[in-house]
């Protein structure tokens, strides 16, 4: 799967997403991204002390639809493209201490085989995905406000079962030209719907069961992290550790973090739009900050050749795009 298709798939013109298709979806990009063996995996960092669970749980919960207003960087023919809101706030922007929310929950003990999980949200669901070190093979959990709506094929039906001792859901999910999905749901907590699925050799009902007996209540923080944002921004989603994207709650305004596996050199052919670029220093490395005629566009380079992109709207101040930029982390 490359960008142009995750656009056409799940870009603002696309039809809804079915929850057969996600499924098959992320499946299939954990197997490339196990194959892709000269990409650096990406490790988790440490975790907010205070009140990380609740802002977890209340940002997973209060997200609206990814898939419609999802802002990324675009690589087409040699030129980055970037979609922004024209809106503007109607004061200046003050900046402010950010905090991430964590994944509340995880698996003890991880089977072994699995490798660290990588994490995404998107439509209201917070998402953990283990891939298996057969490339076929993966456990997802996820997280929401609502009972999860099955999608059966004809003949399949939904089994009734027990989760630590809550009653829950058991069902198969085979897409039409996809492996098979067997799943388990319930409620954890009172407005707490958890989400277990498998695949490959994790594709049974007892081994998703089993998986679901091991459920802990321990928070998991993502491994790209902002330390600094405007005032009143919120996280609107993410995905699979590489794309972040902060949003006004009172406007369309958005802001964009994407990892990037290489660093561009010529950015005024290739960030549609550029005006001109500036070499500005962030961190103490030399980074690059193009004004293009919507967006700032910061790129700073990573010292294991991999790069970071900040794409922030024009109302911001250069030294705060820099500010902000001095305030991303990756953890690898």
């Amino acid at each position: 799967m490359n960008e142009i298709t995750l656009l056409q798939q799940h870009g603002p013109d696309s039809a809804p997403a079915t929850e057969s298709v996600l499924d098959s979806a992320r499946h299939r990009l954990l197997t490339e991204i196990a194959d892709a063996s000269t990409e650096p995996r990406q490790r988790w960092a440490g975790l907010h002390r205070q009140h990380g669970f609740q802002r977890g749980r209340r940002l997973a919960i209060t997200a609206i639809a990814a898939s419609a207003l999802f802002v990324f960087s675009v690589v087409v023919g040699g030129v980055i493209t970037a979609e922004q809101s024209s809106d503007r706030p109607p004061v200046a922007v003050s900046l402010v201490a950010f905090e991430m929310p964590v994944f509340p929950l995880a698996l003890d003990p991880v089977p072994a085989g699995l490798q660290a999980p990588s994490f995404s949200l998107h439509d209201s669901r917070f998402g953990a995905g283990y891939q298996y070190v057969d490339g076929e093979s993966g456990v997802s959990l996820s997280v929401s406000d609502s009972r999860p709506r099955p999608e059966l094929e004809l003949g399949e039906d939904i089994r009734p079962v027990l989760v630590h001792g809550q009653r829950g859901e058991l069902w198969r999910d085979h897409p039409q030209n996809g492996p098979l999905f067997v799943k388990v749901a319930w409620e954890r907590e009172p407005g707490q719907w958890v989400q277990v699925t498998g695949v490959g050799r994790f594709g049974t009902e007892a081994a998703v069961l089993a998986l679901a007996d091991t459920i802990v209540e321990r928070p998991q923080e993502v491994p790209l992290q902002v330390g600094l944002a405007p005032a009143g921004w919120e996280v609107f989603a993410f995905k699979d550790d590489r794309i972040l994207t902060l949003k006004d709650e009172n406007s369309d305004a958005t802001m964009t973090v994407h990892l990037s596996e290489r660093t561009w050199s010529d950015l005024l052919g290739t960030v549609m739009g550029a005006r001109e670029v500036s070499t500005v220093q962030v961190n103490g490395r030399a980074a690059q900050l193009v004004r293009a005629d919507e967006i700032w566009f910061l790129q700073v380079p990573l010292p294991d050749g991999s790069a970071f992109n900040l794409q922030a709207p024009l109302f911001m101040t250069p030294e705060q795009v820099v500010a902000i930029g001095e305030q991303v982390t990756v953890q690898r």
